[in-house]
């Protein structure tokens, strides 16, 4: 009996070893050196927040399985990025970066770590934050990507069996330049009625590292691969467009990037 409870408890011990390591992965994790920030980002979590995608010419992707596929320069991974948490359970959080949305506190996350880091190591400057905070709140309501109509386009003719055929159109804001592009795609919210906007960082392959700092060579994903992306001087602009993009997702979105560059710029000074 004894013997039997000894096996059980290894084997529970092994669980949950393992699916402590399977959540290690999937994290996005920020680190810094004197002149850039790496952010690690796992490469084969077909169902988190970073997926590979293959280029299309609608602009939306087409998801692509990662591990059967040869990742080369017509695939990007698209990062539903992020910029809060209402805890400090992650090691993306900076905790002193904190805001109120609704009586509830937030802390910064993701984005909000690397654009902190970003100013930090003079990658950005806080006149270009607060060139931001003075912008943001003059986008006009009809110009938010959360207020873009979305339109139903019904065909006059009926298709065999008596089928009537429709097609649905729905907005996305890209910009694009040459270090990647940022989307703001329209979703539909998953616990209320209606449609929200989200923010997606795309990275073309080709400009992913691996962990020594190289490209990664184009090839199928490894099992629970992970690859980076660095912020240097050279690519730095390209946050203040997601900054900008958030800005224009949605009014909640737009003062939550206000709050939060203003407690970086007080952090910071």
């Amino acid at each position: 009996m004894r013997t039997r409870i000894l096996t059980l408890f290894s084997m529970l011990c092994l669980v949950v070893r393992a699916v402590g390591a399977d959540a290690g992965y999937k994290q996005v994790l920020i680190t810094t050196d004197t002149n850039a920030i790496h952010v690690r980002l796992p490469l084969t979590d077909v169902a988190g927040k970073v997926r590979v995608k293959k280029k299309s010419p609608g602009g939306f992707g087409l998801p692509v399985a990662p591990t059967k596929t040869r990742l080369g320069k017509a695939e990007y991974l698209e990062w539903q990025i992020g910029y809060d948490l209402p805890d400090t359970n992650s090691p993306s959080v900076v905790a002193h970066i904190q805001f109120t949305r609704k009586g509830e506190t937030k802390y910064g996350h993701e984005l909000s770590k690397i654009i902190f880091e970003a100013v930090r190591l003079g990658l950005l400057s806080t006149n270009e934050l607060i060139r931001e905070v003075k912008t943001l709140p003059h986008i006009k309501p009809a110009d938010f990507e959360e207020n873009q109509p979305v339109q139903i386009e019904m065909d006059t003719n009926k298709t065999p069996g008596g089928f009537q055929r429709a097609v649905q159109r729905v907005p996305q804001f890209t910009k694009i330049t040459p270090y990647g592009w940022v989307q703001i795609q329209l979703k539909q919210k998953q616990r209320a009625v209606g449609f929200q906007a989200m923010v997606y960082v795309c990275l073309p392959m080709d400009k992913v590292l691996t962990m020594d700092g190289t490209p990664r060579p184009p090839g199928k994903a490894k099992p629970k691969e992970t690859v980076y992306y660095d912020f240097t001087r050279e690519n730095a602009a390209f946050l203040l467009d997601i900054i900008h993009a958030f800005g224009l997702a949605s009014q909640q979105h737009n003062e939550d990037i206000r709050q939060i560059l203003e407690k970086i710029l007080e952090a910071t000074r």
